[in-house]
């Protein structure tokens, strides 16, 4: 039997293309960076290589196992908010822990929670238990390609954001202890994408209940995800939701990876249900 040498009869999955929400990301996400930050994204958030891993990686999630989306949209949100975080703690005076060690600068520590954010899902591809190891095997090239890419020859930072973005993956699920405030931020970032458009398409695949059904229904109700100043912390988590259910993707799964983050004494985290008065979680 011949070899079938006919590429354009074969049928891809159609990744090729960014979403419309992915592109509305993308322009938020370069409006609000500057410098290599800004040079890193330009590069991530076009690479065809992450991006089918992100697309596989949510095949995997979403239509194999029936969990919330983990791909390119995730990802993106995720590093958005990761960044945004860093900025308010920044701006309220909280030095990142590369400035405190006198190791980088806060640029430098902005590069590596965006390249380690933007990745940190993409062993979703393999399996889902213990995904942030298969994340760091599958996205290690990619890190080094675009560091050794944005510092010349002979700097260390590319080793150091090395260790940074994997610290970032790996301690993005609370499984293992981290201590720095840049993979404090991620761990943090990774448990805001909660609202309800990161629910529908599951929710929408017609199947029998499964484990992780109550995760989904929990972030349906909710509205949006508002990061500020707090009142009395550096940054504030406000989350607004039609109903009560809402409120186990608060408790269990926000408040979970706050709870294992460096940079909790740093956060406010509030629940906004319907017309009930704000829940405090934490102030």
């Amino acid at each position: 039997m011949e070899a079938d040498t006919n590429v354009e009869a074969r049928r891809y999955p159609v990744w090729t293309e960014a979403s419309p929400k992915e592109e509305e990301l993308n322009r938020a996400l370069l409006d609000r960076t500057t410098g290599k930050v800004h040079t890193l994204l330009k590069g991530l958030l076009v690479d065809p290589e992450i991006h089918h891993y992100h697309s596989y990686a949510n095949a995997v999630s979403v239509r194999r196992l029936g969990y919330n989306d983990h791909g390119p949209v995730h990802a993106r949100i995720t590093t958005y908010n990761a960044l945004k975080i860093l900025r308010l703690l920044h701006e309220s005076g909280i030095r990142t822990s590369l400035e405190r060690e006198e190791v980088g600068t806060f640029e430098d520590a902005q590069v590596g929670v965006a390249i380690g954010c933007f990745l940190h899902d993409v062993g979703m591809g393999v399996t889902r238990e213990a995904h942030e190891w298969h994340s760091i095997n599958l996205g290690d090239a990619i890190i080094l390609r675009y560091l050794r890419a944005l510092y010349p020859e002979g700097d260390p930072m590319p080793v150091v954001l090395r260790g940074l973005a994997h610290e970032v993956i790996v301690g993005h699920m609370a499984h293992s202890r981290i201590h720095s405030v840049e993979a404090g931020a991620v761990l943090v970032a990774d448990g805001t994408d909660m609202a309800r458009g990161r629910s529908r398409i599951p929710q929408n695949m017609e199947r029998d209940p499964v484990v992780g059904d109550i995760h989904r229904y929990s972030a349906s109700a909710i509205r949006r995800v508002e990061l500020s100043h707090g009142d009395t912390k550096p940054v504030r988590i406000a989350i607004s939701m039609d109903n009560k259910t809402g409120l186990f993707q608060v408790e269990e799964v926000l408040m979970t990876k706050v709870k294992a983050s460096p940079i909790m004494p740093y956060l406010e985290v509030c629940a906004l249900v319907a017309d009930d008065p704000p829940r405090f979680y934490l102030r």
